[in-house]
């Protein structure tokens, strides 16, 4: 399995495959992996590279401790250094949800100097509610959700994030599942879709998706993202780069309506709305997106850069 190495020494898994002059980097979603990706983009392999890596804590990565304490700043800085470990320059970026999430904290921490064009799917520019934000995750659900991960959470960590996983209460191990199941249920519209998703409630269908080794790593992504500062809107109007929006018109991880203010960020994004499809658009509507994925990744012609990136790191 191909690996490159972060700058804490950890050896970060990705897919290569394809051929051709481009190269697309896509980042996958919470509780997924790499593998996810590759049925839906095989069709275009003949003529474009991907580089699809597992994002710290999952899949090919998930044993990975955390140098950072925020779970984005963690992949927001592995991108920086997996694009210059292969040393991948003009790349087309495609992210869905936390990888999409991941692509707007390397873009505010490290500019698109490396990146031709950005496809970014069903992903609010900021995941908290508050006075003047009412479209971050889970919409107006996002209180009363929080409070219950948060007592699960605090029942976890109680247990001691040093103990396996197969020693902690069943009724726990069984809760953990449930919540991730649920989220799971969120993320699709389709009726067959939500069903299929319910199986995740099953620990032995899903641990092959969500590993659980690393176990605490589930905890940290759901603690980062209620607490640490995840507000795009300040950095969205530096991005220059051409950009597509792939929004799930029935998304109940991010509302729609929250998604269309990115164009009030970036006038010049490609809105692309998809009817009768939830938050993993890629899954629920898998030739509409290779469609979009092929039109993103017609000839963009490549803007003068100068690599600066060092200069924008945080």
């Amino acid at each position: 399995m191909p690996n490159a190495i972060m700058r804490d020494g950890a050896a970060l898994h990705y897919l290569s495959f394809g051929r051709g002059p481009d190269t697309c980097v896509l980042l996958h979603g919470f509780a997924m992996r790499a593998a996810m990706w590759v049925p839906l983009v095989a069709p275009l392999a003949r003529r474009v590279r991907f580089v699809i890596p597992d994002l710290r804590g999952f899949g090919g990565s998930h044993t990975l401790p955390l140098a950072r304490s925020s779970i984005l700043d963690q992949h927001a800085d592995d991108l920086h250094d997996l694009l210059l470990a292969l040393d991948l320059d003009d790349v087309y970026l495609g992210g869905l949800s936390m990888g999409a999430c991941t692509a707007l904290q390397y873009q505010r921490h490290y500019g698109f100097d490396r990146v031709r064009a950005y496809l970014h799917m069903d992903q609010a520019p900021c995941v908290l509610n508050g006075a003047d934000w009412r479209h971050g995750v889970l919409g107006e659900a996002q209180e009363d959700q929080f409070a219950i991960w948060l007592h699960l959470m605090e029942a976890l960590e109680n247990e001691g994030r040093h103990k396996p996983y197969r020693e902690l209460p069943r009724v726990l191990r069984k809760a953990l599942w449930r919540a991730l199941a649920q989220f799971t249920e969120f993320a699709f519209h389709r009726r067959g879709f939500v069903g299929v998703a319910g199986l995740s409630r099953h620990e032995l269908l899903m641990r092959y998706v969500a590993p659980t080794e690393n176990w605490p790593i589930y905890l940290d992504c759901l603690r980062s993202y209620m607490e640490d500062d995840y507000d795009w809107r300040p950095s969205l109007p530096r991005l220059r780069v051409p950009m597509t929006v792939l929004i799930g018109m029935q998304s109940r991880i991010y509302p729609a309506a929250g998604q269309y203010r990115i164009a009030q960020y970036v006038p010049h994004a490609r809105l692309v709305p998809i009817d009768g499809c939830g938050h993993v658009v890629p899954f629920e509507a898998p030739l509409r997106f290779l469609r979009e994925l092929e039109r993103f990744l017609a000839p963009v012609p490549a803007l003068p850069r100068t690599h600066v990136a060092g200069q924008l790191a945080a």
